[in-house]
């Protein structure tokens, strides 16, 4: 079992980051860090910095970086998957919170019930939660225009 890398995206990869955590890869984005908070943040915990910034690709202590060409998300995607040899695991799409970066947890309607929309209580039965920021997921529509814009880019097989 090959283990997956990890990935801090610059300021200006917000998006990037979204999507990478959207197909279950480990990535950091903090859109007010500094360079040097950054590369310091690669190094301690051994993560890839995405980037289009040529500077800051080009820094001594910036070991290990994709400096990124397109300025589409979804072509950065292909680029990330590319230069890393990744692949998407089916198991881990939607497995990890898009704003904190969390591994996901199953959780009971139950559980969720008085935070949910009427429309989403009597129409959904599985639902994760994110540990950290407590935000609630559910197989909404937007997950299938999500998909289908996954698969048009190539990122993700069809089914």
């Amino acid at each position: 079992m090959s283990i997956s890398p990890k990935f801090a995206c610059d300021d200006h990869c917000g998006r990037l980051a979204r999507w990478l955590r959207v197909l279950g890869f480990d990535c950091t984005h903090d859109q007010n860090i500094q360079d040097a908070d950054l590369l310091r943040l690669a190094l301690d915990e051994d993560r890839i910095i995405l980037t289009r910034d040529a500077r800051l690709a080009a820094h001594t202590l910036a070991r290990q970086v994709i400096l990124l060409q397109p300025a589409d998300p979804l072509a950065q995607v292909v680029e990330v998957m590319r230069s890393a040899g990744l692949t998407v695991a089916p198991v881990n799409l939607f497995a990890r919170c898009s704003r904190c970066n969390v591994m996901t947890e199953p959780t009971t309607l139950a559980a969720v019930a008085e935070r949910l929309p009427p429309y989403v209580r009597r129409t959904q039965t599985v639902f994760r939660v994110c540990p950290s920021c407590d935000r609630i997921y559910w197989r909404a529509t937007h997950v299938d225009h999500m998909l289908h814009r996954l698969r048009s880019a190539g990122i993700i097989a069809d089914e």
